[in-house]
Formats: structure tokens, sequence, C-alpha cells
């Protein structure tokens, strides 16, 4: 058996929501050792359909005018990276680690790969790839293996798990090179490196469950076992018994937190009562996202912690467990009728989606994902040609594809007047808008000036940013005429 690679990635965007755009892209193969293979680096212009946000250009440290003069468009960066990153799994099982990668990186190239017109945007986690957040890694292994690692405290006492800062307490400093995709990304292969270097063991414990059937095989298969969570920057050690699959979210599963009597929970017959009990603070159950590469500890370390198990004891858990384990599907049955109702209750905004966001929503037909493929490996003539033929919001994503690609050569005079008076109403906007807006920018960069009134260099970068936007507005408003 073929030993496993992992590919490092990080990406420097325009925004920090999950609409970004990415400016600035890393991925480095390396061998079960960490040592480096090969590394791809890639950069694309902003999109004429996007205004950055103010903030992560500050910082980035990135200039608007230099970010313009980049050779590659969106299409291009994620193509490119798309096709380095299919030829390196080819090769064989390969983990994917990013740093928060679960929260950003991973959903945002997948949704570059959707915007794009690429039909299976879900590369990170099929076939050869599994996936890894080296961010929850590090929070799990210093809460399991405490005082291997250095941390640093923020105002409120608590850890510090940003890669820059565990570098740099950890004698690896990226320094200048920080929040750059380059910098990060060689930042985390150090960081692993030292993970594995402090406890081989526990290291292959808290990146191994990679696979979902995995999991759940592990949960079912205990009466009760240990699982971590992490909010503000503390880490709590839960106990818990599987119960099962979530009744909404595929490969989310549901299980009960043994500091509850649930006996004593599931006596009452109202459902409606039931609901207020289970989900009044704290939350009664948990859930376990088992694609996520979720860490399950053995329940022998379950009352290892100064906390409500430990008070608790070995024997009332073991005999709450027993409860669940014997009454499971009649909890089940209530618990998802429970949540499956709240659901609807929580989900009625019936706002159009952009066809942007539809990644989860659009579902072409088997002749639209063919010609969306031959799009997305076609020359510039035949993508014109197959352009025409698409209808509805993946013509719409094409258009923006074509726009940034070729500008006004991809479209009659007719047509791209039309695709620009769109994006420059909407950019325009002083409504919320699902996408950052021009008026939006102007708004933080007044009181970006305010806050740093004192800090010369940060003005100057201010108002370099300001005269990029000035341009961009002014270029947009001759489309509203």
């Amino acid at each position: 058996m073929s030993k496993t690679n992992y590919i490092f990635l990080d990406t420097e965007t325009d925004s920090g929501r999950m609409t970004a755009s990415i400016l600035d892209i890393c991925a480095i193969l390396c061998d079960s050792n960490f040592n480096v293979i090969e590394e791809f680096n890639c950069t694309a212009r902003l999109r004429k359909s996007r205004i950055y946000e103010i903030d992560s250009f500050l910082v980035n440290g990135l200039n608007p005018f230099d970010v313009d003069k980049y050779e590659n468009s969106n299409f291009d960066l994620t193509k490119k990276t798309y096709d380095k990153l299919k030829s390196w799994i080819a090769k064989g099982p390969v983990k994917f680690v990013a740093h928060n990668g679960e929260q950003f990186d991973y959903m945002l190239f997948s949704q570059h790969l959707f915007a794009n017109l690429f039909t299976w945007p879900w590369i990170f986690g099929s076939g050869n790839a599994k996936k890894l957040d080296s961010l929850p890694i590090v929070q799990n292994f210093d809460f399991y293996q405490p005082n291997m690692i250095a941390t640093e405290l923020n105002s409120k006492g608590n850890k510090i798990y940003k890669l820059s800062s565990i570098c740099r307490m950890n004698g690896f400093d990226i320094g200048k090179a920080s929040h750059t995709a380059s910098g990060d990304t060689h930042g985390c292969i150090k960081l692993f490196t030292l993970l594995k270097k402090k406890h081989p063991k526990f290291f292959e414990k808290v990146t191994n469950f990679t696979d979902p059937n995995d999991v759940v095989t592990k949960m079912k298969n205990e009466d009760y076992f240990c699982h971590p969570e992490t909010f503000f920057g503390r880490t709590r050690n839960f106990v818990s018994s599987f119960i099962c699959e979530h009744p909404i979210y595929k490969s989310y599963y549901l299980v009960a937190d043994l500091k509850h009597d649930w006996e004593k929970f599931f006596q009452e017959t109202s459902d409606t009562v039931l609901d207020k009990v289970l989900n009044s603070p704290p939350k009664k159950y948990r859930t376990i996202k088992a694609k996520k590469n979720p860490l399950i500890m053995e329940k022998n370390i379950a009352t290892n912690f100064n906390d409500e198990y430990s008070k608790l004891g070995d024997q009332t858990l073991k005999s709450r467990a027993e409860f669940i384990r014997k009454n499971r599907d009649k909890i089940a049955v209530r618990l998802c009728k429970i949540i499956s109702y709240k659901f609807q209750e929580d989900n009625i905004d019936q706002t159009p989606l952009e066809p942007e966001q539809m990644i989860f929503s659009l579902k072409p037909s088997p002749e639209e994902k063919s010609l969306m493929d031959r799009y997305v490996w076609s020359n510039q003539e035949e993508q014109f040609k197959i352009h025409k033929k698409f209808t509805g919001p993946i013509k719409h994503l094409s258009d923006m594809a074509l726009l940034d690609k070729y500008g006004k050569d991809g479209f009659t005079d007719a047509e791209y007047k039309t695709v620009r008076s769109t994006i420059s109403r909407r950019l325009l906007s002083t409504n919320k808008e699902a996408f950052p807006t021009i008026p939006e920018a102007m708004e933080r960069i007044d009181t970006l000036r305010d806050q740093n009134k004192d800090d010369t260099k940060k003005l100057e970068i201010l108002e370099n940013i300001n005269a990029h936007l000035d341009i961009v507005a002014k270029d947009h408003e001759k489309f509203l005429k």
C-alpha cells in the first residue's frame, strides 16, 4: 500500500466572506514526513463582478492597483489550481491540510469551481483525497497533550490559535510572510512537523478520522466515548452516546451528552415540552460532523477532568449510556421529529439566491453538464459558442467568467452593456446585498480613517485604496446611464 502524501493549501482573498475571490493561492505537495516534493503558486486579478472588503486588503498588505495587473483571471487561477491538484491526487492517497480550512479555504475553492462551471466542485473529499483542518487539530492536540506546544493568550485569557501566533510561539516565525499564501502554507508544514515530532502516536490519532464510515463505526461500537469541542479559544471534553444521523444534514450525527439524565427527559410525553427541555441551554445533544475529521477519544478518559463528568463518575455515565443504547430507536424518532420541525420553522426565508450562491441547489441537466464540461476545457472560440447555449443561472455564471477572462471581447456590444449594467447596479446598491458593495467599502474607509487618524502609514494605505475605489466606482457608474 502506497504511503499517504500531504497537500498543504492556503488562500488570500479580497473578502472574509464565502463569496470572496481568491487573489493568491499556494499548494505544496509533501511526502508522509512533510518533505516538500513540489510547490504551486498562482495569483489572479480582481473580478469585474466583485468589489473587495477594505479590511482584507489592509490585513493582506495588498495594493489593489498591483492586483489589477495580475495576469490570470479568476477562471485561469481556478483551472490551473484544479489541474495541479488533480495531478497530485492521481499519484495516490493524499490528505489536504489547511488552517481553518473547513470554515473557509475548502468551501471557498469549491465555490470557485462551481462558479466557473466545473460540474464536480468537491475536489477535497473524493477519490484518493481526504481533508484535514490544522486549526482543530492543534486545539485538540494542545488540550489532550498539554504543555507540548507553546501558545499565547488574548486579553480575555483565552489561547490564540492563529497560525502566525502558533508558528511564532514555537520558534518558526512566519514574520513578514504571514498573510501570504506561500508563507502561511510553509508555516502549516512546520506546524505539522512539530506536532508529529512531539507525540507521534497522538498525532496519528488526531489526524486519523478522515473516513466518515470509520467515525460512525467508532461511535456505534462504544457505549459512550469522548470528543472535544472548542468555543472562543477554550476546548472542552464531552462524553456522549451515539443516537442517529441528523435528519436534515447528511454525514452529521446526533449524540446524547451524558452530563444530562436522558431517562428523566424521555418520561415527558409531549414533544413540545421535550423540545424546550432538549434545546434549552445547555443543549442536551451534540452534533458530530463525520466528514470533518472529528476526534473520537476513548471513554477511559471521561472522568479525567475536573468537570461535570468527573463528579458523576463512571458508573452513572455507564448507566446513562445504557439507557441510550436500549432506547436508541425511540429517542431517534422523537429527536429527529423535533429537529425537522424546528428546521422548517427556521428556514422560511424565501429570498432568491444569486446564481453564485446555488452550489447546493443548482441541478444542471445531463445536457447542461455536458456543455459545462466542454466549456471548461475548450479554447476561446469554442467557449464563446458554448456560452450562447447556456440559459438561466448557468448563463449568468458564464457571463461572469467570460467578462473576467476576455472583457469586452467576450460579448457583442449589446450583451456587454447588459452584463456590465447588471453588475454595476448590484455593486453600487445602497441595500444589503449578498456580496460587498462599493457604498459599504466607502463607508468602511471613512470609519478606518477616523480610527487610524494618528497612524500615518495606515492612512497612506487607506488613501491609496480609496483612490482605486473611486476609479472602480466611476467605471461602474458609466453603465447606469
